[in-house]
C-alpha cells in the first residue's frame, strides 16, 4: 500500500496542482480561464501515448532484457519526437481552439502555456518512470514536488503582477531550467538501442487507450460544447473534480505492471490496496463537489448524470485493470489487442452521437465491455481466484 500511495502522490501533484491553478486563475483573471483545463483535456492523452511508448514500455523491456541502454535511448528519442509534435501544436493552436468550439481571443495565450507545460511534464515522466522501476519512489516524489510546485507558485504570482503573456513566458523559462537540470542529472550516454517493438508489446493497451481517449474527447468535447454553456460548465466542473482521482487510480496499473515485470504480483493484496485507495478518492470527490459547487454552479441534473457514470466506472476499474495488466505482461496473444481496440472504437463512435452526454455514454458502455472481457480472458488464471492468489 505504501508504494501505491507513493506513486499516487506523484500523480496527485501532477494532476491536482493544475486543477487548483486553473481555479485560482479563474478567480484572479476571469472565470472563463478555468475552462482551459477542459479545452486542453484531450491533449493530456496525446502526451500519455508517448509516456507509454518512450517511458513505461522501455522500462519494462529493460527489466526483461537487463539492458539500461533501452531506457536512455528512448528518453532522447522521445525528447526530440514529442518536442517536434509540441511545436506543431503551438503553431496551430488557434485551429485547435476553433475545433473545440471555443473563443480564440480568450484562450490563445493560456492554451499555448498548457501545451508547453504538458511537454515538460512528459519529459519529467520519462525520468519518474525510470525511478519507479529502480524502486526509487521517494526520489521521484521529491522531483515531482519541486517541478510542480515551482510551476504552480510562479504562474499564480506572476499573473498578479505582470501581463498574462509575460507571466507565461517567465514561468515556462524557469520550468525549462528545472526540467533541464533534472534531465542532465539522470540521463546517461549509452549505446543507441530503442527496441520499439517490445515497448509497444508491453504497453499496447495503454497506447490504444490514450490514443482512443485523445480522439474521443477531441471529438466528444467539441460536440458537447456545441450544446451550450450549461453543458460546458458542468463538464468542466466534473473534469475538475474527478480527473485527479482518475489519474491517481492509474497508479494501480503502474504498480501491477512493476510487480508483474518482477514476477511478484499478488492479486488479493493488489485488489485490497486498490479499493483502499479508491475509498480515499471517493471521499475527495465528495469534498471537491461540495466545496466548488457554489462557485461554478453547474446544472445539477447534468452533473448527477455525469458523476453517476464516473462512480460506476471507478468501482469496477480495479477489477478490470489488474486483469488487463496481467494479460499485457504475461500473455502475448495479439487477439487481446483487437478486443481492447474494439472498446476504444465503441467510445469513439459514441462521441459522434448528437448528445451532450456522448462521451459519457461511450464511457459507460466501454467500461462494462472491458470488465466483462477481462473476466472472461482471465477465467482460467489461478491467481485471480481470491482463495488462491499468491504471487505468480
Amino acid at each position: 500500500m505504501k508504494r501505491l500511495l507513493q506513486i499516487s502522490l506523484d500523480t496527485l501533484l501532477v494532476s491536482i496542482l493544475p486543477i487548483i491553478m486553473w481555479i485560482i486563475l479563474g478567480f484572479t483573471i476571469t472565470k472563463e480561464i478555468s475552462n482551459v483545463f477542459s479545452l486542453t483535456y484531450p491533449l493530456q492523452f496525446f502526451y500519455m501515448i508517448f509516456v507509454s511508448l518512450f517511458a513505461i514500455g522501455p522500462n519494462i523491456t529493460s527489466k526483461k532484457s537487463n539492458n539500461q541502454d533501452v531506457v536512455y535511448s528512448n528518453m532522447i528519442f522521445g525528447l526530440l519526437i514529442v518536442g517536434l509534435l509540441t511545436l506543431l501544436l503551438v503553431i496551430n493552436v488557434n485551429t485547435y481552439i476553433q475545433i473545440m468550439n471555443m473563443n480564440v481571443n480568450t484562450y490563445h495565450h493560456f492554451c499555448i502555456y498548457s501545451i508547453i507545460w504538458m511537454y515538460f511534464s512528459f519529459i519529467m515522466q520519462m525520468i519518474i518512470q525510470k525511478l519507479y522501476y529502480e524502486n526509487k519512489n521517494n526520489e521521484s516524489n521529491k522531483i515531482n514536488i519541486i517541478f510542480n510546485l515551482t510551476n504552480f507558485v510562479l504562474i499564480i504570482l506572476l499573473t498578479c503582477i505582470l501581463k498574462d503573456y509575460e507571466a507565461i513566458i517567465v514561468t515556462l523559462i524557469i520550468d525549462f531550467l528545472v526540467v533541464l537540470m533534472v534531465f542532465i542529472k539522470y540521463y546517461k550516454k549509452t549505446k543507441f538501442c530503442l527496441q520499439i517493438r517490445d515497448s509497444i508489446k508491453y504497453t499496447s493497451f495503454n497506447i490504444l487507450r490514450n490514443l482512443g481517449m485523445f480522439l474521443i474527447y477531441g471529438v466528444g468535447f467539441g460536440n458537447s460544447f456545441s450544446f451550450g454553456e450549461k453543458y460546458a460548465t458542468a463538464i468542466n466542473f466534473e473534469s475538475l473534480t474527478t480527473d485527479t482521482q482518475w489519474d491517481m487510480l492509474d497508479s494501480v496499473d503502474t504498480a501491477s505492471k512493476i510487480d508483474l515485470a518482477e514476477d511478484r504480483f499478488n492479486y488479493k493484496e493488489s485488489l485490497k490496496n486498490a479499493y483502499k485507495l479508491l475509498s480515499i478518492l471517493f471521499l475527495t470527490i465528495l469534498i471537491m463537489n461540495l466545496t466548488l459547487y457554489w462557485y461554478f454552479k453547474p446544472d445539477l441534473f447534468i452533473l448527477l448524470i455525469i458523476l453517476a457514470v464516473q462512480i460506476i466506472d471507478m468501482l469496477i476499474d480495479p477489477l478490470k485493470t489488474l486483469r488487463l495488466s496481467y494479460i499485457q505482461i504475461k500473455d502475448n496473444n495479439k487477439k487481446h489487442n483487437i478486443f481492447y481496440l474494439l472498446s476504444r472504437l465503441i467510445r469513439l463512435l459514441c462521441s459522434f452521437i448528437p448528445s451532450a452526454f456522448c462521451t459519457y455514454i461511450g464511457q459507460f458502455i466501454s467500461a462494462i465491455y472491458l470488465y466483462g472481457y477481462s473476466l472472461i480472458a482471465c477465467r482460467n488464471v489461478k491467481i485471480f481466484k481470491l482463495k488462491n492468489s499468491n504471487s505468480n
